[in-house]
């Protein structure tokens, strides 16, 4: 697997994993068959799952606007040209960015290899 599928994976892969989680909830509340109120266990099940599955769908829709930026050219990049990752603090407080593509870390602040 080369870099850039790398980095769409990364990017991709928390979308699909909240909508299978909202899978096994929803078969996992069926199963169950405890009503919660006036709330059947079904109807909560699909209300999970809408959920999950809404959630996922905003996962995936700003993983490919952050995507489209990137090949625009309007993402951070790193020196081996994939797209850099939200600020994050390492123990010493120090703000870095995270390489999707090769995930080497850099510095923010620091020449980061591209624009």
């Amino acid at each position: 697997m080369n870099r850039i599928s790398r980095m769409v994976v990364r990017m991709y892969a928390p979308a699909a994993v909240i909508a299978a989680s909202g899978f096994a909830t929803a078969e996992a509340v069926t199963r169950t068959g405890r009503s919660f109120g006036d709330v059947t266990p079904q109807r909560l099940a699909s209300l999970a799952f809408l959920l999950a599955i809404l959630l996922g769908t905003a996962w995936a829709l700003h993983s490919t606007w952050r995507l489209y930026r990137w090949a625009r050219g309007r993402e951070l990049r790193c020196a081996c040209g994939g797209m850099m990752s939200r600020v994050r603090y390492n123990r010493q407080r120090q703000k870095y960015r995270r390489c999707l593509a090769c995930g080497g870390r850099t510095l923010e602040g620091a020449h980061c290899g591209g624009t």
